[in-house]
């Protein structure tokens, strides 16, 4: 029986890439009896994922690192230093004396990268690429030199394959297009059955995701308080947390937008919102699709996206499933808002029939059935 080990250290357990990691390590558990499947718990960052058929292994016994807060960039770089020096040498130790057939590592990738450099394992390594690569000089460096120790790179869409490739980092083979595991169908289709509190009897508007330049929630506020006439109807609603929620939530009052946004913070049951929106609109700098595009286009809520790199523009196509504007472009923004609200229902329907369809890529089998089938290669 194939053993496979899974590399994921975390700080912030909302984020979505260690969804994609819970997702996925159930699946392949649930629908494939030939592996065993390991879930290394480096500082107890894992402690709360249960599953009787999953084995964790703590790598650190000492907790402490969990019990800090690490809100803001310097802290969060303590952490992974911390992390990196503390887990490098019981790492090492795991993989000579278990010696599992596979590692397959999403976050703080070059701890396990450069052991794999330093040291010959009869492990093999698949590395996970979460969202859209920032290829600076040291990672470009890290990976090209690391790239005949790295069995597979799994990317989340084409555009990020495609990236890649043309960085000659890795041969093409190696290179392997794995959307998501995001949908749990059954689980969905239950939540988003859950009525609304009264308060969002007016009809909003939505953006979700965490409080971050990434998301670029801002650029919603600021349109928002520059064209309170043309939205007069509609309420914004937000929903996240992060490092810069206060910094919002001070905008917001300064702009005396208290009536036209409101800031909701984590939800466990965010498919009752999604599927009661107006639509759904992402901002982002970069994504990867990201998680609440598939969610929404599943619920059937129809999707405003910027055409960031690099999944959302490949998802919503030439505006087939959805409306798509020019990143961080008040102009375009406003054009596809315009196009959706002046949109027929029957045009809307379209969209949104043919971006269900596409969402039927992201389920938790559809990522089990490829992620299988290198598995099985190995």
């Amino acid at each position: 029986m194939k053993k496979n080990y899974f590399w994921s250290p975390h700080i912030d357990a909302q984020i979505a890439t260690v969804r994609s990691v819970s997702n996925s390590i159930n699946s392949l558990t649930r629908y494939k009896n030939n592996s065993k499947n390991f879930l290394i718990n480096v500082f107890g960052e894992w402690d709360q994922f249960n599953s009787q058929k999953i084995n964790k292994i703590d790598l650190i016994t000492n907790r402490n690192l969990r019990n800090r807060k690490f809100k803001g960039f310097f802290n969060s770089r303590f952490l992974y230093f911390s992390i990196f020096f503390s887990s490098y040498f019981p790492l090492k130790k795991i993989l000579i004396k278990d010696k599992p057939d596979l590692l397959i590592i999403h976050l703080i990738t070059s701890l396990p990268i450069l052991l794999f450099i330093f040291n010959k394992f009869k492990t093999e390594l698949i590395l996970r690429i979460s969202g859209y690569p920032k290829l600076n000089f040291f990672r470009f460096m890290l990976w090209k030199i690391a790239s005949n120790k790295i069995k597979y790179v799994i990317c989340p869409t084409e555009e990020t394959k495609n990236f890649l490739l043309k960085k000659n980092i890795f041969n093409r083979n190696q290179v392997k297009y794995i959307p998501d595991p995001i949908l749990n169908i059954k689980q969905i289709n239950n939540l988003k059955r859950e009525k609304l509190e009264t308060n969002f009897l007016k009809p909003f508007f939505l953006s979700v995701g965490r409080f971050t330049k990434q998301k670029n929630h801002i650029f919603l506020i600021n349109f928002f308080s520059k064209n309170l006439q043309y939205l007069k109807d509609y309420k914004l609603i937000i929903i996240g947390h992060g490092e810069l929620e206060n910094y919002y939530k001070r905008v917001i009052k300064d702009k005396k937008l208290d009536k036209k946004i409101e800031i909701l913070g984590y939800q466990k049951n965010i498919f009752k919102y999604l599927y009661n929106a107006n639509c759904v609109i992402s901002c982002s700098l970069w994504e990867d699709p990201g998680f609440v595009m598939i969610e929404t286009a599943h619920v059937g809520t129809p999707i405003i996206s910027s055409d960031c790199p690099s999944g959302p523009k490949e998802f919503i196509g030439n505006n087939k499933n959805g409306f798509i504007f020019n990143s961080n472009d008040e102009d375009s923004f406003k054009q596809a808002l315009d196009n959706f609200l002046i949109s027929s229902r029957e045009s809307i329907n379209e969209k949104l029939i043919s971006a269900k369809k596409r969402s039927k890529l992201y389920t938790c089998f559809n990522n089990f059935k490829k992620l299988s089938n290198i598995i099985n290669e190995n």
